[in-house]
């Protein structure tokens, strides 16, 4: 079995390259910062190598690798609106609906996954209303809440929903990394230097290949 690559880990990798790199530097920011900064890392790693391979594809694909799968909470009913509705592991990244949220379905012991919800835009929610609707579960996602209604107006109290989507956060430091080989160098730099940035650690700006004068231009 292989071995797991934590996000304490990840950490301690950002630590060390510091702590071993840097002697002279007062290095005080905490493990939950670091853990913010590869959060951002990641997001945006992800959004640019999703369309950075349309480029290629001609089409986006979400990598496979960064796709988890997450039971939601028992939903609760608005008294308002009559949606039911749960709260997402963390916000979507900013891609388009069918990416940002990779499916969403219903499961119970001993009949498996129902039928996939319909995704739909939260925007289009009032026109969808006057308009006929495919029979099912339709969902739509407003911040860090997602609601869910059955086309035929029935309850949903007391049925489980799981969804897959990108995620970028950690439960626990101790948890694996979705996080795919060949992307953890570019992650780790994008960390690096935010870092720098933070600590204000100065720079090496001077150009080695110019010829004797000043080198700092």
């Amino acid at each position: 079995m292989a071995l797991t690559y934590s996000w304490k880990q990840f950490i301690n990798r950002v630590q060390r390259h510091f702590n071993n790199d840097f002697p002279g530097t007062d290095f005080t920011v905490s493990p939950s910062e670091i853990l913010l900064y590869i959060n951002e890392s990641m997001s945006s790693g992800i959004i640019g190598q999703v369309y950075n391979g349309a480029k290629v594809l001609g089409a986006l694909e979400m990598p496979d690798a960064y796709i988890l799968q997450f039971e939601l909470a028992a939903l609760a009913q608005d008294s308002v609106s009559g949606y039911w509705y749960a709260t997402l592991p963390q916000p979507p990244l900013s891609l388009p609906l069918g990416y940002s949220v990779n499916r969403v379905y219903p499961a119970t012991t001993g009949f498996g996954q129902g039928k996939d919800c319909i995704a739909i835009k939260a925007k289009r929610i009032g026109r969808r209303k006057l308009m006929p609707m495919q029979f099912g579960v339709r969902y739509w996602v407003t911040g860090q809440k997602i609601w869910l209604a059955a086309s035929d107006g029935s309850s949903l109290l007391g049925q489980t929903f799981y969804v897959e989507m990108p995620s970028t956060r950690a439960a626990s430091l101790d948890d694996p990394m979705n996080l795919p080989d060949d992307a953890a160098e570019g992650i780790f730099l994008k960390v690096i230097a935010k870092l720098k940035d933070r600590l204000g650690i100065p720079q090496d700006v001077i150009q080695d290949d110019l010829p004797a004068g000043r080198k700092d231009s």
